[in-house]
């Protein structure tokens, strides 16, 4: 499997985020990252795995399917 370096608006694209919050995650080291010619890369092995691990972290119980409950207006 080849793997490919991504930039950050190109990882912040495929997770549905923002830049500054893909930064904020390298920053964190929740998500790896290389350097290359000064700039910033993320590689695609790293980012499936950062994805994969997601699922893992998800809360379980109370927060994992709440329900959607309407307000009533009684009166």
């Amino acid at each position: 499997m080849e793997t490919t370096l991504l930039k950050v608006p190109e990882v912040a694209l495929r997770l549905g985020i923002s830049r500054a919050k893909v930064y904020e995650l390298l920053a964190d080291g929740e998500l790896r990252s290389v350097r290359l010619a000064g700039s910033r890369r993320v590689r695609s092995l790293d980012l499936d795995d950062f994805i994969a691990g997601l699922d893992e972290s998800w809360p379980k119980g109370a927060y994992a399917r709440r329900p959607i409950v309407a307000a009533v207006r009684r009166g």
